[in-house]
């Protein structure tokens, strides 16, 4: 196997809001991230930077929770990576529907209010929030994150029913 350029190879730790204060976010959820430096689906690079969406399981049943861990990476060295957070998600789709705000105007990777640490690239950046859905019908639902010119991968999650009891 490869050896992973050396921006992928620090794991910086992933956070979560619980009401007012950061907190370490589940182990569960880590993982996911964790295993993003091996994914192989990741998006596809535009401008030097790509962004990728993850989550634990394709498959899941009518109710469970789909929990979607958000990734940018700057793969060529001249950006900033903003990677203090979690920050909000903009631009997340469900089968081509928006699903959160939208993207607001200027760069979607800056945020509006910061008072963090910048990394210079190549860096990678975990620190989003982790978007969850519930889905009430089986099926397959494809979730993709998009920040104008970048465009995620696209997860296809299979929901099926509940087993007969």
């Amino acid at each position: 196997m490869p050896e992973l350029p050396e921006h992928l190879q620090r794991w910086p730790g992933l956070w979560v809001r619980e009401g007012d204060r950061i907190a370490d976010a589940p182990a569960r959820d880590a993982a996911v991230a964790r295993s993003y430096p091996r994914y192989r689906d990741k998006g596809p690079v535009a401008g030097g930077k790509r962004i990728t969406i993850l989550t634990e399981d394709e498959t899941h049943l009518v109710g469970d929770e789909v929990r979607v861990v958000h990734v940018v990476e700057f793969v060529e060295p001249g950006h900033q990576a903003y990677v203090m957070g979690p920050k909000p998600v903009f631009g997340e789709f469900i089968d081509d529907e928006l699903v959160t705000e939208p993207v607001p105007a200027g760069d979607p990777l800056v945020p509006a209010e910061y008072n963090g640490v910048t990394l210079p690239s190549p860096a990678v950046d975990y620190n989003f929030e982790i978007t969850t859905y519930t889905f009430h019908e089986p099926g397959i639902y494809r979730i993709q994150w998009r920040l104008g010119q970048l465009v995620s991968n696209t997860l296809e999650v299979i929901v099926e029913s509940l087993p007969a009891a």
